[in-house]
Formats: structure tokens, C-alpha cells, sequence
């Protein structure tokens, strides 16, 4: 997708805050490497201001991107921009609301800018979020979390799945294991609401 956009391309690495010891949870919360590109989509993988939508799955449009005096890539940037589409703050720039300057920040061993790429999401990322459109990529094996990935999207029109869907792949559900214990759990709930009052 960066190619396609045929744009050149910053790398940013991450800065070492903490001598290196054994890794913890929030070193995963950072890349050591964010690649920097105008045009990309990005996700935000810190909660910065919630209060604004500034959250940890925010979904963004890369715009600009600026260096401290005598820095370049691959330094961390001073501050890039980025279109938040549900950001709800002040604005930076009165031009474009929705624009906002994020800032490298330090979490577990590392100093690094809180993005990553996303022009794809896992099922679990795009939990909770809207979309106008979306490509669910299904596989060729049925898992669980199809129905969240389906009705992230606001509307039948803006759904597309691929590979297609189809007939006999719906007929063979019928012998998925996920499929017979979700049966299982709704028959148990709906005997233990017909049983009588003790």
C-alpha cells in the first residue's frame, strides 16, 4: 500500500529510554520501527486524550511530518500530523479540525511515536469502532469473531468479503465446533429461563 502511494517513505526507530532488560508488556505497546509515509492510514496504539477520541485504536490519515533542528530519519520526528476522523478537541489548525500534532512518547523501554500502520485491522483492533467500509478477509477456516468483524460496518452497501461466501462453506458451518457450542450455550440459557421458580 506505501508503494501505491509512491510517496517517499521516513523510518522512524525508536529511541532506548531504560537500560535493555527483560521486555515487559508496555515495550509492546511501541514499534521499534514506525515507517512515515504522507497518505498513509494509521491506528493509534496509546490512549492520549480521551476525552477528545485521541484513544488507543483511533484510526487516522497521515499528513505531515516535522524534525527538531538537525534531525532527519531516521531520528523520531519532533511531531507528525495526523487527520483523526472522530477527533472532537480544540483545534491546532482552525483549517483542519480534525488535524492534530501527536508527539514521540516513552512507554516500558522505549521513546517512539504511539502509530502504526492500518490499512488493515485484526477483528480484535477494529472491536467497538464504526466503519463506513470495510473488506473482511474470512480465510478458508471459520473462527469465531466473524459476527463482530460483519457489523462493524454501518451499512450492507459498505461491506465486502472475500474470499466470497459461499453455499457449501455455509452448509459445512453446521459441524463447526464454535458453531455447536454457541447451540449448546443457547439451549442451557433458554432451559434455565423456562424452569419454574424455586
Amino acid at each position: 500500500m506505501l508503494q501505491k502511494l509512491n510517496i517517499s517513505i521516513a523510518c522512524s526507530y525508536a529511541e532506548q529510554t531504560k537500560l535493555k532488560g527483560p521486555g515487559t508488556h508496555e515495550d509492546e505497546q511501541l514499534d521499534a520501527k514506525v515507517l512515515l509515509c504522507v497518505g498513509q492510514q494509521v491506528i493509534l496504539t496509546s490512549n492520549l486524550w480521551v476525552e477528545t477520541s485521541l484513544v488507543n485504536g483511533a484510526l487516522g490519515k497521515f499528513i505531515s511530518i516535522l524534525y527538531a533542528m538537525h534531525s532527519k530519519p531516521p531520528d523520531l520526528p519532533f511531531f507528525v500530523v495526523i487527520d483523526f476522523v472522530h477527533y472532537k478537541g480544540p483545534s491546532w489548525d482552525v483549517n483542519n479540525p480534525k488535524q492534530v500534532p501527536i508527539s514521540p512518547v516513552s512507554r516500558g523501554s522505549y521513546r517512539q511515536l504511539p502509530i502504526r500502520m492500518a490499512w488493515g485491522l485484526t477483528i480484535h483492533k477494529s472491536q467497538g469502532m464504526t466503519l463506513p467500509k470495510a473488506t473482511i478477509d474470512i480465510g478458508n477456516i471459520d473462527r469465531q469473531g466473524l459476527f463482530t468483524a460483519i457489523s462493524r460496518v454501518k451499512s450492507l452497501s459498505g461491506l465486502r468479503i472475500s474470499p466470497a461466501f459461499t453455499y457449501t462453506r455455509y452448509s459445512c458451518m453446521e459441524d463447526n465446533p464454535y458453531v455447536n457450542r454457541r447451540k449448546r450455550e443457547e439451549a442451557l440459557l433458554s432451559s434455565k429461563s423456562l424452569m419454574p421458580p424455586t
